[in-house]
């Protein structure tokens, strides 16, 4: 067997179905979601590209192999030489962007258990061959052009065209990205026309690779189709870092603050609707703070901010544990003996009804009619690695928190634990699961479905869809 996966980056599932409800895609009703199905997984926490393409090429959540965000500080970094502070300013937006790969802890991915894979546009390429990332100058000239100048098409017709060219050669495993979506969308609006004609752009891609396979006769891959995270439209841009610097608080910041002297704060922003804050960023400690010795003062003005839905940091004391706050809300959340615990302490800030204490896949089905959905598991993942922030928000539909350090702005964006931002589409030539799913269950999927044994140490955090439940024919919900 083999198996292609189809990442188009930044695409909402309610976006995808109209557009399959009009008859506007037709190969990817005919030959993937007809052959299986199609239905509404949860991505990770920060929901923002690059982060969230760690679940489909490692099976692992972010935070479980060191990568807190597309933005984040190297605490002991920071407190040296120019050179060093610059270097912990983590961003993998710019020349950083290939870090991503490196900074990933030591865990194989899918290009290392699938030596015959191509990727096509992707910043993750660890474990690929020598000849297994195509168009990388391109990505990198095209890329960089349609950042500032809006020319996403010219990008995804050359991944579509390096896609129709990688058809008849002997790989296992073909990963191809479409930009399109994601970035026109952040400059127009996720229902722009333009960003329609994107997700049809890929629809007569697809078309075309099928057609390229059938005629040399040969047999169709197992096709996943999927988003890493979805998009709102931006009303404002609530920037906690020259909110912070009115308010007397110097802050160490991208894109030229870098060097900022005298810092108290380092705000890391993530797509741009997840920022992630770092207390006393010269001081050289390794250690994350706990709630209580984060400044009092600065957290409760950030709750009072309309752009705040959440904040989380890691619990003090015995009871440890993340801690999620809201203005008027607060509880906490722990893991162990397989539970997750969630402990209201004032009010209800996930919005689940009370104390819940429930096993991780009950729990995330528990929490898909909730505003935030997931949100217990990727707030327990995101703080396993103590490169997080002392402290996290994720903003409010409508509004991010990067301001005028955005050139171009955005007009729309994701990265927060909203809904609209966690929710995405998952279509598959195969049976899909009657069990609430998660991107980071696609990796072992494929695995499985090329028939690939493991290393027996291997560690994933997703589940292939056979140990789910399933149902007995193709289904669409």
């Amino acid at each position: 067997m083999r198996a292609v996966l189809v990442l188009i980056d930044g695409a909402r599932v309610d976006v995808l179905r109209e557009l399959l409800g009009r008859g506007d895609l037709p190969n990817l009703s005919r030959w993937v979601i007809e052959r299986g199905g199609l239905t509404t997984g949860t991505t990770v926490f920060p929901s923002t590209t690059g982060v969230a393409y760690i679940p489909f090429l490692f099976g692992r959540y972010p935070g479980s192999v060191g990568i807190p965000g597309i933005r984040w500080l190297d605490r002991r970094g920071a407190a040296g030489g120019w050179r060093e502070q610059w270097r912990a300013a983590r961003s993998y937006c710019g020349v950083q962007g290939g870090w991503l790969n490196g900074d990933i802890t030591p865990a194989p991915s899918l290009f290392d258990l699938v030596p015959q894979s191509i990727a096509i546009c992707t910043p993750l390429t660890r474990g690929l061959g020598p000849r297994g990332n195509r168009i990388a100058v391109r990505r990198a000239v095209l890329g960089a052009a349609a950042h500032y100048l809006g020319t996403y098409p010219a990008l995804d017709r050359a991944v579509a065209r390096a896609w129709l060219d990688a058809a008849l050669e002997p790989w296992r495993f073909l990963f191809v990205v479409f930009p399109g979506v994601d970035g026109i969308s952040h400059l127009k609006d996720p229902r722009h026309p333009a960003v329609l004609e994107s997700y049809r752009l890929v629809d007569r891609a697809l078309g075309a690779f099928v057609a390229r396979v059938q005629q040399r006769g040969g047999e169709l891959p197992e096709f996943f189709v999927v988003s890493d995270h979805g998009m709102t439209a931006m009303r404002e841009h609530s920037d906690t870092a020259t909110l912070l610097e009115a308010s007397g608080v110097r802050t160490l910041r991208h894109p030229v603050h870098v060097w900022r002297r005298g810092a108290r704060v380092a705000t890391m922003v993530s797509g741009n609707a997840s920022v992630q804050l770092y207390f006393d960023p010269r001081s050289g400690r390794e250690r994350p703070l706990t709630e209580p010795e984060i400044p009092a003062a600065i957290l409760e003005r950030l709750l009072a901010l309309p752009a705040v839905q959440l904040a989380a940091c890691r619990g003090g004391g015995d009871a440890g544990g993340v801690v999620v706050r809201t203005r008027n809300a607060r509880a906490r959340l722990t893991e162990a003996l397989g539970l997750i615990r969630y402990q209201p302490e004032t009010g209800d800030p996930l919005g689940l009804g009370g104390y819940v204490e429930l096993d991780d896949r009950d729990l995330l089905s528990r929490t898909r009619e909730t505003a935030v959905p997931d949100a217990p598991r990727q707030l327990l993942q995101l703080f396993q690695t103590v490169r997080a922030g002392d402290l996290v928000l994720a903003a409010a539909r409508g509004t991010d928190f990067r301001g005028p350090w955005e050139v171009p702005e955005h007009r729309a964006g994701h990265g927060s634990l909203i809904a609209e931002h966690m929710e995405v589409p998952i279509a598959a030539s195969v049976v899909l699961p009657h069990a609430a799913i998660r991107t980071v269950d696609l990796m072992p999927t494929i695995l499985e479905r090329l028939d690939i044994t493991a290393p027996s140490d291997l560690v994933l955090d997703g589940v292939p869809f056979s140990k789910l439940a399933t149902v007995p024919e193709p289904l669409v919900r």
